[in-house]
């Protein structure tokens, strides 16, 4: 009876060990759906507020970013120590630094009124003191509510690719 009894535990114990492994791994990458998708209202609003911030740092828009970057913002991305907001601002703002293109892509939003999680794909052509600094990128955005408004709270940004793919016009704008 102990023996199968123990054949019973180590086995349920190799499964769970199995199981357990295999769920740490991330998942098989999807396809792109190639059909057309309604924006949800707020995937609207947030797109309209990631593009704003795209505009404000090509034009170099100092009180416009402002106006969208909280106070306490913190920026984070692989292998680099977080950086302030108005630390971000000062980089991108700068002559070293110009954005000559962009496309917001994939955009997804979690609503929970006082703060929103935004997660998109950004593709963009732009140059670090001289160099090509553009290609394709992964952030998810936390955005909290101030008053009437939304201000960007903390950034992660994973780039995905030096290489801006060729992206397929979709006839919107």
């Amino acid at each position: 009876m102990r023996i199968c009894s123990f054949s019973f535990i180590g086995a349920s114990a190799l499964a769970l060990a199995v199981l357990s492994v295999g769920s740490a791994q991330e998942p098989v990458k999807p396809s792109l759906s190639p059909r057309v998708i309604t924006a949800t209202r707020q995937v609207t609003i947030f797109t309209d507020l990631e593009k704003q911030m795209l505009r404000a740092v090509q034009s170099k828009d100092k009180a416009g970013l402002s106006k969208l970057v909280s106070e306490d913002c913190i920026i984070e991305m692989p292998d680099a120590d977080p950086l302030t907001g108005e630390d971000w601002m000062k980089t991108v703002l700068s002559k070293d630094y110009a954005l000559t293109s962009f496309v917001v892509r994939q955009v997804s939003v979690v609503d929970e009124r006082d703060f929103a999680v935004v997660k998109f794909e950004r593709m963009q052509q732009s140059t670090s003191k001289g160099k090509p600094d553009g290609g394709e990128f992964f952030i998810v955005d936390l955005w909290k509510k101030d008053g009437d408004t939304w201000k960007l709270a903390n950034r992660y940004v994973s780039k995905v690719s030096s290489v801006v793919p060729v992206t397929k016009p979709s006839g919107k704008n």
